[in-house]
Formats: structure tokens, sequence, C-alpha cells
């Protein structure tokens, strides 16, 4: 019995460690909440996985010396991101400035797969801040 125990404690531990580095949160409403973490070019977490077409929030806290946008592309960019680029925008959180957190609301795509997240900031995709999120 203490054994069962045991290993029931380690596969809820691991469930809790896997749901955390995916930066998802089910409430008991059904909705998806993310908490992202921005620092100068770096989301913490850096991939999501949220259900598709549902609604989902994100609590972003900026935690850099710059300003933030967590932004999804409808489909991958590669170089640099430039005006041409805003038409491929699926989703913006808009600009969070440095020291601040912000909380916003969108839907999923309803399309599975993994779309491309960045920050739309001069010069901030380029230094490698992008992140995936997966719609499953």
């Amino acid at each position: 019995m203490k054994k069962k125990l045991s290993i029931l404690g380690v596969v809820l531990l691991l469930s809790l460690m896997l749901a955390a580095c995916s930066g998802t949160s089910s409430s008991t409403n059904g909705s998806t909440t993310l908490s992202v973490t921005t620092t100068d070019f770096k989301f913490t977490p850096s991939t999501w996985t949220v259900p598709a077409g549902k609604q989902i929030t994100v609590n972003i806290t900026n935690n850099g010396a710059l300003g933030h946008t967590w932004t999804v592309m409808t489909k991958p960019i590669t170089g640099s991101f430039t005006s041409a680029d805003q038409s491929d925008v699926y989703f913006t959180s808009g600009v969070i400035q440095p020291s601040t957190s912000s909380t916003v609301t969108f839907t999923a795509p309803s399309t599975a797969g993994t779309y491309q997240v960045i920050c739309t900031q001069p010069g901030h995709f380029e230094q490698g801040m992008v992140g995936s999120l997966i719609v499953k």
C-alpha cells in the first residue's frame, strides 16, 4: 500500500511538472490561462500548449529593461520582423512596458499546429525572442 502511494505521488508530481513546462493551466470553467515572463530577448517558458478554438488568457510579466510583445504569427518568419510581416500577425499583446504586467485574452486558432510566438519590438526577434504556441 505504501509503495502504491509513493508511485502515485511520483506520477502526480511528474504531471504537475509537465504542465508547468508547457506554460498552461486550465481552470474549472474550461478556459486556459498561460503565464509568461519576458526578460530582454527571452520568453519563460518558451512553449505553451492550448486547445484549438478556445479562449486563452495570457498573464504577461515583463521583468526586462525594455518593452516587449507576445505576438502569435499565422506563419513562421525568418530573418527580420518587418512591417510586411504585420499581415501574418494572428494576435499581439501590444507592448508591455518594463517592470509591468498585462493580462490579455484571445481565441486560439481553430487549426491544430505549432505557431511561432515572437516579440515584435525592433531587433528582439532577431536576438532570439521566439517561442512556440502548440494548438491541439
